[in-house]
């Protein structure tokens, strides 16, 4: 395999800082949504559209993300929440509103909840934080959930605050999809959330699709890309679709093998390792969650709450237990998946790659001061120090186990 040094910029879900072929598209959709400060009353709405692979989801997202760093800029108060969500890989509206909820509770379970407490859960945490909103709805498509319910929200959050609280948080929010999914656009435009037509993508031709590999590989190698390589990736191109997503899964195939469907190592940063620490508590709910494979992420807060109330101590909240998490995945130890699942909305689900006698010590609350993940690893330190408390069990991991499920 030729493995590059940041894999990282493979992943499907990477968004590059500049979109080739596509930056006046990119500017039409900030246009449209009036900046960090909009002339107009919010919310604030505009839609990509385009055949599927001509990169309507990557356009919204750069979009989002550009529009996000004004709002940095431009407006004081709580930093602004950019929940993205692929509606193809929901079930129905109600998952749509589920994986919303998620980016203010990834512990959320959406299922026994009506999709209208759902919504109102998301705007009211928002109005009650005064934090501003970037929402992408992306992967629109024909045969994907009716989005009215979700729509009719965003056009009148006002509805769905408590008494007393008039004013809904800021919120921009970015359509991109097929132009088939006609429900999805008439409902948009009948609520008045479009104000204007939606930002129109053509196939990529085969120049700007082949500057699209050149980029991406260079960014995967940080240097140019090995023309010999290049020109091979682009012979097996040659012939089929301008279709930009079909295009890079069969780079992440040729240059990633397997790593390309098990991102542990897509994830893990590069670089010097730094000091961190995570509360002993939290692996112990880690080994028992995870006991027979991967694990929601749901179940692992239980566990946590479990063993936090048989310690007489508070539970961790769901914000906290998530950046936890986030951390153990930057260093490589557990890999996060979402999945579809639940009465329609979708999962976090856990998966330990490493033999917990393997990982480094980690400083929990009255615990010595934490050491570097590399100057522990592979000792026992960590697992006395990180192992679960007195009367549960301990499991038994092997190398082949580990991320089974």
């Amino acid at each position: 395999m030729l493995t590059p040094p940041f894999p990282e910029v493979l992943a499907a879900e990477f968004v590059p800082p500049t979109l080739v072929g596509r930056s006046r598209e990119v500017q039409a959709l900030l246009g449209a949504l009036g900046g960090a400060r909009p002339p107009l009353e919010g919310p604030w709405c505009a839609a990509v559209q385009g055949p599927s692979g001509s990169g309507t989801s990557s356009a919204a997202r750069v979009a989002a993300h550009q529009l996000l760093e004004a709002i940095r800029r431009e407006r004081t108060g709580p930093a602004p929440l950019l929940a993205s969500v692929r509606v193809r890989w929901c079930r129905g509206a109600h998952g749509v509103a589920g994986a919303l909820l998620q980016h203010l509770d990834d512990g959320f379970r959406p299922t026994g909840f009506h999709l209208t407490e759902i919504m109102a859960g998301f705007l009211r945490r928002l109005a009650r934080d005064g934090r501003p909103a970037v929402v992408v709805l992306d992967d629109i498509a024909p045969s994907g959930p009716d989005l009215e319910a979700v729509l009719r929200a965003f056009a009148a959050p006002h509805r769905f605050l408590p008494e007393g609280m008039d004013t809904p948080s800021p919120m921009w929010v970015l359509l991109a999809g097929v132009p088939g999914a006609s429900a999805a656009w008439s409902h948009a435009a009948r609520l008045g959330l479009l104000r204007v037509a939606p930002v129109r993508l053509a196939p990529y031709d085969p120049p700007t699709l082949a500057a699209i590999v050149r980029d991406r590989l260079a960014r995967a190698y940080g240097r140019p890309a090995p023309e010999r390589l290049l020109e091979r990736l682009l012979r097996n191109l040659a012939g089929s679709p301008s279709n930009a997503s079909r295009a890079m899964e069969s780079v992440r195939r040729t240059l990633l093998g397997h790593s390309a469907v098990v991102p542990g190592s897509i994830y893990r940063p590069t670089g010097a390792p730094t000091t961190w620490s995570v509360e002993p508590r939290l692996v112990s709910a880690l080994a028992r969650a995870t006991e027979t494979g991967a694990a929601r992420l749901g179940e692992v807060r239980a566990w946590e709450a479990r063993l936090a109330q048989d310690e007489g101590v508070p539970p961790m909240a769901a914000t906290t237990l998530w950046r936890r998490v986030l951390r153990l995945e930057a260093e490589g130890l557990v890999r996060r998946d979402v999945r579809p699942g639940g009465g329609g909305g979708t999962l976090s689900v856990v998966t330990v790659l490493r033999p917990f006698e393997e990982w480094p010590s980690i400083r929990g609350p009255g615990s010595p001061p934490a050491v570097s993940p590399s100057s522990a690893r592979g000792t026992a330190e960590g697992w006395v120090r990180t192992g679960p408390p007195a009367g549960l069990p301990r499991p038994s991991w092997t190398a082949a186990g580990v991320g089974s499920g």
